[in-house]
């Protein structure tokens, strides 16, 4: 058994070691490991060529659509509302609210990150708040520091559900059921998560006062919605209406106070530099808001909300059965019900309405293509690495050997493979595409509902993403401070321990109950 472990580890240890030890990025170390693992399957584990061939491209259809297409459909919005000058209006809204550090910290912090977690992901809940609030007095590395800890409970639903999604897929599992458990595993974070932002933001437990009432209405009027929707309709949505109505509760709730905010929390907006704009935009809230608006009606209109549209539009697909060996799984493609395709009609009514001309939509769509293509062919490799080792036996071996040494405590450390996987990869998406169909072999050796394991790893996956070199590269980048990557991850590392531990914790009792 052992020599079976270790030679079904290879890929994972490759793609681990390459990204850590020798830096090497995602897409390189990827690719190179989507070689080895093909290298193996066809010299240890007996597979033909063709088996090989079919089991990546089964893989490769699988991560384009509809991974790939969620990635482009959020990147491709938010980079219109740039060109726009949409996010420009956005900024300067939230930027207004209070001149109180730990409100705005809240506001952007964990509001508008979690915002832009479940509408775009791929760093900008670190990058845009955290650049917003330099703008607005912050220091640089408490911004970046507050931006990580606040996204720390979200990417497990960023980029309109992407990761859950793609943990379904590769589980074989349904995605809506996935969500429940993994929103429930996610609440000690959504509770812990405001309250630590505004205990950084005031540098004491003093802070608290004068906003604890804020600070809760933050945590519930997220995390209600955030665990309906996912328990109840599925994961796209339930980070992005979480977070939009705990963003106007903050807002009200921010502009309604009158009490006097102490001199060691006011803040002292800058005017030049990086952050929010100081000028006067001239586009309305109502018309820049209105392509996430358009997102929140097409997917909740087509959702089983809506059974009618939902079934009409759900029979637009074709199955397909790719791979040539034994054990082959049919795959299906949603055409027209899916997150991603309501995304670019959204984004594009959204512009137009705006004032985008045709021409900047298709200069923006090239654009957005150019600059991410890399992120999804990234995300092909791991796909089609996690198909190969499913179909040459290599995840069960892990499996045996991972039951072998922990039994019955196993799911007291299935979270942490996912937070592993998420600190290698600086993505939850790939965090889940690489261990859901190992947490789904284990679950069933140890007789534990699937889903739950596989929600562990997401969890785990989001949690770990606050300390990932990546994570912590786009905040160092954000604050605009050089060589400041090593101040952020030592003072962010002590929360990532602690929201693992709860989020293993609670793995463990929910396994064993």
């Amino acid at each position: 058994m052992l020599l079976q472990v270790i030679l079904a580890v290879i890929p994972i240890v490759w793609l681990i070691v390459s990204m850590t030890v020798f830096k090497m990025s995602g897409f390189n170390a990827c690719g190179i490991g989507l070689i080895i693992t093909a290298v193996e399957c066809l010299a240890i584990y007996g597979m033909s060529v063709m088996e090989v061939v079919t089991g990546t491209v089964e893989g490769v259809c699988a991560a384009v659509w509809p991974i790939g297409i969620i990635m482009f459909g959020a990147m491709f919005v938010y980079n219109l509302s740039l060109r726009t000058g949409a996010m420009d209006v956005i900024k300067n809204m939230l930027a207004s609210v209070s001149n109180d550090k730990r409100v705005a910290a809240l506001l952007l912090g964990w509001c508008f990150g979690n915002f832009m977690e479940g509408i775009a992901g791929f760093g900008t809940a670190v990058a845009i708040p955290a650049a917003m609030m330099v703008g607005m007095g912050f220091d640089p590395i408490a911004a970046a520091v507050i931006c990580l800890i606040g996204n720390a409970a979200s990417p497990a639903f960023g980029a309109i559900g992407t990761p859950t999604i793609s943990a379904a897929n590769t589980a074989g599992l349904d995605a809506t059921i996935l969500s429940g458990p993994t929103s429930l595993l996610l609440g000690g974070l959504c509770i812990l998560s405001p309250f630590v932002i505004i205990l950084l933001a005031g540098k004491s437990t003093k802070a608290f006062k004068g906003v604890m009432g804020i600070t809760i209405a933050s945590v519930v009027s997220f995390y209600v919605p955030f665990y309906a929707i996912s328990a109840f309709v599925g994961p796209e949505l339930s980070v992005t209406i979480g977070a939009l109505i705990s963003l106007v509760v903050v807002i009200f709730m921010g502009r309604s106070s009158k009490a006097d905010i102490p001199e060691e929390y006011l803040l002292e907006k800058k005017e030049e530099g990086t952050g929010a704009a100081v000028s006067a935009p001239q586009m309305s809230a109502v018309k820049a808001w209105i392509p996430y608006v358009l997102i929140v009606i097409f997917i909740l209109g087509s959702s089983k909300l809506v059974p009618p549209i939902n079934t009409a539009l759900g029979s637009i697909k074709s199955t397909i059965t790719f791979y040539s060996g034994e054990g082959a799984a049919a795959v299906s493609f949603a055409w027209i019900n899916t997150p991603g395709v309501w995304m670019f009609i959204a984004g594009i009514i959204g512009a137009l309405i705006q004032g985008a001309s045709v021409g900047d939509l298709g200069a923006e769509f090239v654009a957005t293509i150019k600059k991410y293509w890399k992120a999804v062919v990234t995300v092909v490799f791991i796909v089609s690495i996690a198909k190969l080792m499913g179909y040459a036996g290599m995840v069960i071996a892990l499996a045996n050997g991972l039951v072998a040494l922990t039994g019955g405590f196993y799911p007291i450390i299935a979270p942490l493979i996912g937070g592993i996987g998420c600190f290698v990869t600086g993505s939850a998406t790939s965090a889940c595409v690489m261990f859901a169909k190992l947490q789904f072999e284990i679950a069933n050796q140890l007789g534990i509902d699937p889903y739950w394991l596989v929600a562990a790893n997401s969890a785990g996956a989001t949690a770990g993403k606050m300390i990932s070199p990546q994570s912590i590269a786009m905040a160092a980048a954000a604050i605009s401070v050089t060589g400041s990557d090593g101040k952020i991850m030592s003072a962010t590392i002590k929360w990532c321990a602690l929201y693992i531990v709860i989020v293993c914790v609670c793995c463990y009792v929910g396994a064993i109950l």
